[in-house]
């Protein structure tokens, strides 16, 4: 017997409108009303809110204005030199709403977070090693050409991507120890908690990956690399890949960040999913 799609949105409808016609409360039997969910999941996504965009696209040449604002490596009168050479009226920049307000409210708690969040979450994209390999002629055959991985690019890349993971790796735990864990807060407050502690440690964020980029000697090798993955380990004990799911960063084979885990703990965090009977919304019935 073939069943119709119009059938089945029709019993859909029915569905629903039953529904709309009862009472919507919270089942008042059931004692546990929150579910604990893993704070890598929720500690990412946060971040990724957290972090501005512009026309919803992640926009490396403004982030890094950003950035720079928050580090005092340019001050405001070099950045407005940049957005006018770009054809940017400065002046017709509001203080708050525009995707390139942070480069101008002159609010360095803000720039800073903001940058925190940008750096943390290049880790979550996708990858282009394609700059790390030179096309060189065939030593055998000047008529071919062969693809070389530039070990000066490569170390310098490495290098960058290494210094971030490890200091995301240190923000993350922070973040997760410093979640509530009352059980009486839904998904979205959780994550506006994360934003906040963010705010807080993100000038120290910043100072770690420059820190730890500046101090590292360590020697790197590719296991496997290509366009859009690679596999990289240091002389010191680290092992980082990029993954479609994403980072994974390791230290001597205990996972540091990646699969669910943050300096080789699975944190969790209570979020409510449920409301209190007291809280239940009623629906009149339908005439």
């Amino acid at each position: 017997m073939r069943i119709s799609s119009t059938f089945i949105r029709t019993a859909l409808g029915g569905l629903i409108g039953l529904i709309s016609c009862q009472a919507i409360s919270a089942p008042a039997d059931l004692n546990v009303k929150s579910i604990s969910v893993p704070a890598y999941s929720l500690i990412t996504d946060a971040l990724i809110a957290a972090t501005p965009t512009v026309k919803g696209q992640r926009n490396d040449a403004v982030m890094q204005l950003v950035c720079d604002l928050a580090r005092g490596t340019k001050n405001q009168q070099q950045v407005n030199d940049v957005l006018k050479q770009n054809n940017v009226e400065v002046e017709n920049i509001p203080a708050s709403g525009s995707a390139l307000s942070l480069l101008v409210n002159k609010n360095v708690a803000m720039q800073s977070t903001a940058c925190a969040a940008f750096i943390a979450t290049s880790l979550f994209t996708p990858v282009n090693n394609s700059v790390l390999f030179d096309v060189v002629k065939d030593g055998q055959d000047k008529n071919k050409e062969k693809i070389t991985l530039n070990p000066e690019k490569f170390a310098q890349e490495m290098r960058l991507r290494m210094a971030i993971s490890q200091a995301t790796a240190q923000m993350y735990a922070v973040i997760a120890g410093n979640l509530s864990k009352g059980n009486n807060l839904s998904w979205a407050d959780q994550q506006n908690s994360v934003v906040r502690i963010v705010a807080s440690y993100a000038p120290q964020y910043l100072q770690s990956v420059r820190d730890i980029y500046l101090s590292g000697q360590q020697v790197f090798t590719p296991v496997s690399i290509d366009a859009k993955s690679y596999d990289v380990t240091d002389s010191v004990g680290h092992e980082l890949s990029q993954t479609p799911q994403g980072p994974v960063l390791t230290y001597r084979g205990v996972e540091w960040l990646g699969n669910g885990k943050i300096l080789g703990k699975e944190y969790f965090v209570d979020v409510r999913v449920m409301s209190d009977p007291a809280q239940a919304v009623k629906v009149k019935k339908r005439r």
